[in-house]
């Protein structure tokens, strides 16, 4: 298979899987108490409190976006910010035990999600396919020096004049 094909197809692979994903989880919590984002920001809070910033670049979403994810979790009494006593400028956010007790039943929830998605997979193919999404998992972490590397070589640029209609990624 020649690299531009190959090229092509796992990038329409990559968008079509988290596009997919996304909605699955979005139909999946449509009943439950909280949306896809404010899951995900709970589960990146199980593992203990984080500042704003350590917490925007787990989820991987912008700060101002997660101020108001984290607004609504405090709302439903699942989340609680504190300003740092060392760095007035710095808010740390914990999960409660609400929150803790809402997020283990999506976990459940979840984890049975996947296991239903796993039955369509043939038994024999699954240990590879979760063994390479760990792989491109690994490689997709912002921690990870692979990923540090790809957005340095990429800068996105704007057409003059603040018009966000057009969009590239450039080289540098």
């Amino acid at each position: 298979m020649a690299e531009e094909q190959l090229i092509q197809r796992s990038r329409n692979s990559f968008t079509r899987l988290a596009r997919f994903f996304n909605q699955l989880m979005r139909e999946h919590l449509v009943c439950g108490p909280v949306t896809v984002q404010q899951c995900y920001t709970l589960e990146a809070l199980v593992e203990g409190p984080k500042t704003m910033n350590e917490l925007a670049a787990e989820v991987g979403i912008h700060q101002s976006t997660l101020t108001r994810v984290v607004e609504k979790l405090e709302r439903q009494h699942l989340a609680q910010r504190r300003r740092l006593t060392k760095n007035q400028r710095s808010v740390e956010v914990k999960i409660t035990e609400a929150g803790k007790q809402t997020y283990l039943l999506l976990d459940k929830a979840s984890s049975q999600m996947i296991s239903d998605l796993l039955d369509y997979i043939p038994q024999k193919r699954q240990i590879k396919i979760v063994e390479a999404m760990e792989e491109v998992t690994e490689l997709l972490n912002p921690g990870n020096e692979a990923f540090q590397k790809l957005l340095s070589g990429c800068r996105c640029s704007r057409p003059a004049g603040g018009d966000n209609t057009l969009i590239s990624i450039q080289e540098k």
